[in-house]
């Protein structure tokens, strides 16, 4: 097991998990969320940085990089992980295969229970998840991590910027930002070469 910037009893503390899940279970899906979800985000460049600083004894991050961690990867970590564990949890692997896995005097929920469940715990990682690239994009993170503004496809995985948020509420012409489209189009003065050639007449509007 590799580094982890979250432990598995943050994990539980901060969300429904019952404390008496296995924790190796947890440590593995944190893993997960590091490996394919965070790279994704940072680059694997920084990401690896980030990793490098962190041992059994602490860790030497400098501030903003303590700020980044603690204020805005770790909080999309918690709900990430918690996305990835959430068919783990549902169902393990055993040596006679694939068991669903059942608390004593409890009933577990169906696969569309568990994938609703799913969907809702997505959009809270996909929260977070923007706030953390705001942060290194337009935030003040901005051009504050070296590491994360120059690497390129030759040190691995290049960061994705692009922003995939959506809450399940649908603004038509609305922007990320919740600015109305056609009301920024109607209050915008927009110069036309046509009409400054050919003024209109008084009576055409």
């Amino acid at each position: 097991m590799g580094v982890l910037l979250i432990s598995e009893i943050k994990l539980k503390n901060f969300t429904n998990i019952n404390k008496n899940v296995d924790m190796d279970v947890l440590k593995a899906e944190i893993q997960i969320a590091q490996d394919i979800d965070l790279q994704t985000i940072l680059g694997t460049l920084f990401y690896n940085h980030l990793l490098s600083q962190v041992s059994s004894t602490g860790n030497t991050f400098n501030t903003p990089e303590t700020t980044l961690v603690n204020d805005y990867i770790q909080p999309y970590l918690i709900q990430q992980a918690y996305f990835q564990c959430i068919p783990q949890l549902m169902y393990r692997t055993m040596n006679r295969g694939i068991v669903e896995g059942t608390m004593e005097n409890a009933a577990s929920v169906d696969i569309e229970t568990m994938k609703y469940l799913r969907s809702i715990q997505k959009q809270r990682a996909d929260f977070y998840m923007t706030r953390l690239q705001d942060y290194l994009l337009i935030g003040y993170g901005q051009n504050q991590f070296p590491q994360y503004v120059t690497q390129s496809s030759i040190d691995g995985m290049i960061p994705d910027r692009s922003q995939k948020y959506y809450n399940g509420i649908s603004l038509t012409h609305s922007t990320r930002k919740g600015y109305d489209m056609q009301q920024i189009a109607r209050t915008t003065t927009v110069y036309s070469e046509l009409e400054h050639e050919n003024p209109p007449c008084q009576d055409c509007y």
